[in-house]
């Protein structure tokens, strides 16, 4: 298939509630009622049973040996390996037991189910949480928040949650561990009801925590007036080398310090700067450029540059170069005065139409 959604049972492996802007195109069932872990996980196909089972290794006679420290998982529904070499002290968790913090979470009103679903042959499940409360950095602007909690059946991964937050007029992905705030956070898994409590308060403290100071880092962003300049020396400074800016600073052209492609993304994310979705909303005022309209720009053009599936862009976002380059963004768009400023005579190479 194009895309990572488990499809092992004849069907994708996702559920939705119903939102204005769907996730993933609608590759799973969409509900309009709020749903449980367990709904969730049943009506996604994602309830079923993984085993651990040691490695069986054939030597040169025939004979068989059965390892004592060597383990694979299995996924019994339709008989698929997940992961293999896993140690004897691997603990396998079935998905409703890894994920059934997110309960506790749901009880507290302070986040939804927005979606579930299983990846790579149900190698990683999870349920992705809106929080209730979003961030206002003006009244035309709002920030959604979001909590992504994940395990995985092949030892990649231990259960996580992570925070990210959407831009809601443009639908931008941010970053949501910036200056003070926190990262992902692993779970700890426990039967008992009050140990889940305690793990589901430390989620909830992530999601208090990362709101009152996000709403601070983005406002003050919005308050860090920027001139054209400043702007494009942003952009230098997210997408090239500190090689290419001492050439750049030297008096390098662009053509010769830079490829065509760093060039050609240089530019194409100053286009979404001039007249991308959202950016109007970020000035302050007709023509007040700011931080957060520079740093709307790079993550407006990351999040809607080519990626080779849907599935891709969702996992570069969360994990992978995507989500690096946004943090980048953000945490230099706290700290302008780190800025190295480029040649003057390479700015000419850029436009801001």
């Amino acid at each position: 298939m194009a895309h990572m959604i488990d499809n092992s049972k004849g069907f994708n492996a996702f559920v939705e509630i119903k939102t204005d802007r769907p996730a993933w195109h609608g590759l799973g069932e969409i509900f309009t009622e709020p749903l449980t872990t367990r709904q969730a996980l049943e009506r996604g196909g994602l309830d079923y049973t993984v085993l651990k089972l040691p490695n069986i290794h054939c030597l040169p006679n025939g004979e068989e040996l059965i390892s004592e420290d060597s383990f694979f998982t299995v996924r019994t529904d339709v008989n698929k390996v997940l992961g293999s070499r896993l140690g004897k002290d691997y603990e396998v968790l079935q998905n409703i037991e890894a994920l059934n913090v997110v309960d506790e979470i749901l009880q507290s009103g302070k986040a939804s189910i927005e979606t579930a679903g299983a990846i790579h042959e149900g190698r990683k499940a999870f349920i992705c949480l809106k929080v209730n409360q979003p961030i206002i950095v003006s009244p035309n602007d709002v920030v959604n928040q979001y909590v992504l909690i994940a395990t995985s059946h092949d030892g990649s991964m231990a259960i996580t949650a992570t925070p990210t937050n959407v831009r809601v007029v443009c639908n931008n992905t941010l970053s949501a561990a910036l200056r003070g705030a926190k990262g992902a956070i692993k779970i700890r898994h426990t039967a008992r009801a009050n140990e889940r409590l305690q793990e589901a308060a430390k989620v909830l403290n992530l999601i208090s925590r990362n709101t009152e100071i996000n709403g601070e880092n983005y406002n003050a962003m919005k308050n860090i007036a920027i001139t054209k300049e400043d702007l494009m020396n942003y952009f230098g400074n997210i997408f090239c080398t500190p090689a290419e800016i001492s050439e750049l600073q030297a008096g390098k052209r662009m053509s010769e310090a830079l490829s065509t492609r760093k060039i050609n993304i240089i530019q194409d994310v100053a286009n979404f700067a001039a007249r991308g979705v959202g950016q109007s909303e970020a000035l302050n005022g007709k023509d007040g450029l700011n931080m957060w309209y520079a740093y709307n720009a790079v993550t407006g053009y990351v999040t809607r540059k080519k990626y080779s599936s849907v599935d891709d862009r969702a996992n570069s976002m969360l994990f992978g170069s995507a989500a690096a380059t946004i943090q980048d963004a953000g945490v230099l768009a706290l700290a302008p005065e780190k800025i190295q400023p480029l040649h003057k005579t390479n700015l000419k190479g850029l436009n801001l139409n």
